[in-house]
């Protein structure tokens, strides 16, 4: 997504607090997401962070729980707005890195994803039916 209008993209922005209370007496509190692609039922979430800022919590445990799905493929990316220094990839079966990146990195990898997200024999499979 592009921001074209910063001003009027931070008017639309929600502050989730609204919803204390909602899930009990417990520390449940909705997370943000920076990107989310689907491609033929199989979804790529980014996350942006500042250089040496970590996950939160909570962000941790939603997203072993979407990693749990089979579905997901989860990069975290660390830098300066549209300059990535650091790059971790999880997916279901493992997890690559911290490591050093840079944006041309950063587009292979998601490149990388988009391609093995478009094969149609996922697709297929995945809701039972048999390409032929």
């Amino acid at each position: 997504m592009t921001i074209k209008n910063p001003e009027e993209y931070l008017a639309g922005v929600w502050d989730w607090g609204i919803l204390r209370g909602c899930f009990g007496e417990t520390q449940v509190a909705p997370t943000d997401i920076d990107g989310l692609v689907e491609r033929k039922g199989r979804f790529l979430l980014l996350e942006a962070k500042k250089p040496g800022v970590g996950l939160k919590t909570g962000q941790r445990i939603t997203f072993e729980a979407l990693l749990k799905t089979g579905v997901f493929t989860i990069v975290i990316v660390w830098g300066k707005t549209d300059a990535p220094e650091m790059i971790e990839i999880w997916t279901q079966r493992t997890r690559i890195g911290p490591r050093e990146s840079d944006l041309n990195r950063l587009r292979c990898v998601v490149s990388d994803w988009y391609e093995w997200a478009d094969r149609e024999e996922f697709y297929y499979a995945s809701r039972g039916v048999k390409n032929e």
